[in-house]
């Protein structure tokens, strides 16, 4: 076989792996323009702490959902939301709290009395201590826990249970704005949630798929924190905080005798009271009875004066 015979053969070979070349470099560059084309088709999607959604990226992926042509509505940072479907649902939400300091005349007796009461309201106690000084005296602390509603009564109640008391503290804060804020905001990240469903369900890719499962977390991990300050704020109002201090008052030896000040004040503050309001029924008994048997009595004697004197005149 000569140089001459084996030419065109070699010739022929070179040309065919040229064309295989050739073909081989078209067929890439075609595959990565596709490729590239559905990457940056999904590449807009982003998710922040905002959880923004770029919908106009995902339009392509569904043409028979709406969905895709809306945009979230994600409140500005530091701003307030507010709803007015939310807020014609929602009652009014106070918090209220109040403290007692009392002085008392048996401090384990009266904070059983406050537990008693305090059931009794349909209320609990949160916490409590108790606490022996050397001089025999007890003195404690308790916080109770009622429902709004029966806020005014408990504290009302408690203050009876006092000898003294030092002082006292209410207030009350409105936080219904900060309520309908937080039930738009989950009412947005819910919709949120909805539209990131309906995107998941026509994803194609396992890159799009694994976008957006984890925006899926994200938003459901926002709606969970929305839920449970929701949550918080409907314990604070539902129930309201009374904090009360107890203290029994020093027990004074007169003549190998107790004296007890505030409990002989209260005792004179009792019998005082036992005093007016006896005077009180005694002057309606009078009243009542004396109308009830004078008028008809003093219309007896009118008649029978009337009659005398027609029997003298007739003589």
């Amino acid at each position: 076989m000569t140089f001459k015979t084996v030419l065109p053969w070699f010739q022929r070979g070179l040309a065919v792996v040229g064309l295989v070349a050739i073909i081989t470099f078209v067929g890439q560059s075609l595959l990565s323009v596709f490729s590239g084309t559905t990457s940056s088709s999904f590449s807009g999607y982003q998710v922040d702490s905002g959880y923004q959604v770029d919908s106009q990226e995902f339009a392509s992926l569904s043409t028979d959902s709406t969905v895709f042509a809306q945009r979230s509505i994600v409140p500005e940072p530091g701003g307030l939301l507010y709803d007015e479907a939310i807020a014609a649902e929602i009652d009014e939400k106070i918090i209220k709290t109040g403290s007692l300091d009392l002085v008392v005349d048996d401090a384990v007796q009266t904070l059983s009395d406050i537990d008693t009461h305090t059931t009794a309201n349909g209320g609990y106690i949160e916490t409590s201590t108790l606490q022996e000084h050397q001089d025999g005296t007890h003195s404690g602390y308790v916080t109770i826990r009622v429902p709004s509603e029966q806020f005014d009564a408990s504290m009302a109640g408690i203050k009876e249970l006092a000898l003294i008391v030092e002082r006292e503290t209410s207030s009350a804060q409105d936080v219904t704005e900060q309520y309908i804020d937080l039930a738009a905001r989950l009412k947005n990240a819910q919709a949120q949630e909805t539209r990131y469903v309906e995107i998941l369900d026509v994803a194609k890719t396992v890159e799009e798929i694994l976008q957006i499962e984890s925006a899926l977390g994200n938003i459901r991990g926002y709606i969970e924190s929305l839920q449970g300050q929701l949550q918080y704020l409907d314990s604070l109002t539902g129930f309201s905080s009374i904090t009360i201090s107890l203290s029994e008052e020093p027990v004074i030896t007169v003549g190998g005798k107790e004296f007890r000040p505030g409990t002989t004040v209260k005792q004179a503050a009792q019998a005082v009271v036992a005093i007016a309001q006896a005077l009180v029924v005694a002057i309606l008994w009078i009243v009542i009875v004396g109308i009830g048997i004078g008028i008809p009595l003093a219309l007896i004697v009118w008649l029978g004066w009337k009659g005398v004197a027609r029997l003298r005149n007739r003589r």
